[in-house]
């Protein structure tokens, strides 16, 4: 039986509210409370936070704002993401579009890039940006070793420098303490006998020079510290080693990041080396703790871009979980960019990485959805709204859409901007080649943009 007729008019109409009282015994029945609340209407319009990025409704592209920063950590512990999507769904649109976003509220970005998908963004801020590209045979210009005056060498300084010596000669486990304390005090001993100069080969140098004696006059057992196997394997790093060209600078170029709120290093010619990759990494690192992560207080987002390829690198792994754990003690969040989540290994590692990745965003990907269900432990409802995707990228007004979590809240939103927006956050193909050659001629991205759109509304 359903109501059909004056019956289901008389159902419909006086199921709104203040109109139930027109309903009559035999319309009414007893029942439990949770089962009367499984009938009762509860959804709502998309609700916008009071601050956040802006992406679109489902129902009318209205724009929503979303708070994936969330200051006050009421939704999510960690405020680190991940973008997921097979190539050309459009992963590095969605992270110009982010990042562009947090930029403009005053967040400091560090892009470590592998595909060259920010030039373009980057440059709409002259002032602001440096970008800095390996190139090979070339070093990145930092030198770990670099200090200004004597007062620079703290404890914290030394700290740092063993552990990046000892990922350097990569014995594949943590370092012992007596290890770590034995490495400090040759990093102690080493600036106070040098005065200048200091870098990796003058530190091989001087570890060289004294390894007859050096271990007996800074009272360390042979045990702690095993001096041919170090120089043994630094030697490839520096003189004439393999790798020398990477630590091949005296002064430090890290300078040149300090005052910069938009830093892009490009290590497109690097991605199918490991090694100069793993070591590039830990260059990287110690740039940024010098100088960006100095003021603790200063929100700032690493992004690692198209590392689908290197994250099966152990080595490389572990480097970027070093920023996963180094970025909890400050006011900052890592980003992911991948294809698949298959691409990050099964382990103990990638395990961790994901934990601290609360912040989830997923464009159309049909094939890859059980998996994010299965390595994210997603809802039975967070993969059918997966499932639901649909992008209109052939219509008048085009747009993606993207499933995005929050801790424990998802839903899926749209991604619809306007031309100029659009212009901007190409990263391959005609159109790009055609913005950047206004761009060359010019020396003005804004300008190069704006003559791209004029010629594209005369093509219409």
């Amino acid at each position: 039986y359903y109501p059909r007729g004056e019956e289901r008019k008389n159902y419909i109409l006086n199921s709104h509210p203040c109109f139930s009282s027109n309903f009559s015994n035999e319309d009414l029945y007893v029942t439990d409370l949770k089962h009367a609340l499984c009938l009762f209407i509860n959804n709502t319009s998309y609700r916008t936070d009071r601050q956040g990025i802006i992406f679109n409704d489902r129902e009318h592209n209205i724009p929503v704002l979303k708070d994936v920063w969330d200051e006050k950590k009421k939704r999510i512990k960690a405020r680190n993401f991940a973008i997921f999507a097979p190539t050309g769904e459009g992963k590095s649109f969605l992270a110009n579009n982010i990042l562009r976003q947090y930029f403009e509220m005053g967040v400091r970005l560090v892009i470590i890039d592998l595909g060259g998908s920010y030039t373009k963004f980057a440059s709409l801020y002259p002032e602001q940006y440096t970008v800095l590209r390996y190139e090979s045979g070339k070093s990145l210009g930092i030198n770990p070793f670099f200090i200004t005056k004597g007062d620079d060498v703290t404890p914290e300084r030394l700290e740092d420098l063993s552990v990046f010596l000892f990922e350097l000669i990569g014995e594949g486990t943590k370092p012992k303490k007596e290890q770590s304390v034995a490495l400090k005090k040759i990093l102690h001993a080493y600036y106070k006998k040098n005065a200048e100069g200091h870098s990796l080969d003058s530190f091989y140098t001087y570890i060289e020079s004294q390894r007859e004696n050096l271990l007996t006059q800074l009272h360390i057992h042979s045990d702690y510290f095993n001096i041919e196997g170090f120089l043994h394997i630094l030697s490839e790093y520096v003189r004439d080693g393999l790798y020398s060209f990477l630590f091949e600078t005296s002064e430090d170029q890290s300078y040149k990041i300090e005052d910069k709120r938009l830093i892009v290093f490009e290590l497109d010619e690097v991605k199918d080396n490991k090694e100069i990759l793993s070591v590039m990494l830990k260059l990287i690192k110690t740039a940024i703790q010098r100088t960006i992560w100095q003021n603790k207080e200063e929100k700032g987002i690493i992004l690692f871009d198209e590392f689908a390829k290197q994250l099966k690198f152990d080595n490389v792994l572990e480097s970027v979980e070093f920023y996963y754990q180094a970025i909890r003690k400050q006011e900052g969040a890592i980003g992911i960019i991948l294809q698949s989540i298959n691409q990050l290994p099964d382990n103990s590692t990638s395990a961790s990485i994901l934990e601290n990745t609360q912040v989830i965003y997923s464009l159309n990907n049909e094939k890859g959805y059980k998996e994010l269900k299965n390595r994210l432990s997603l809802s039975s409802h967070d993969l059918n709204q997966l499932k639901s995707i649909k992008n209109n990228l052939s219509g008048k007004r085009k747009y993606t859409e993207i499933f995005i979590k929050i801790g424990k809240e998802s839903n899926i939103f749209r991604l619809e901007v306007p031309q100029e927006v659009f212009a901007a956050y190409l990263t391959d193909g005609g159109d790009n080649e055609a913005i950047m050659a206004f761009y060359k001629e010019s020396g003005c991205m804004e300008m190069a943009i704006k003559q791209f759109v004029q010629l594209k509304s005369k093509e219409l």
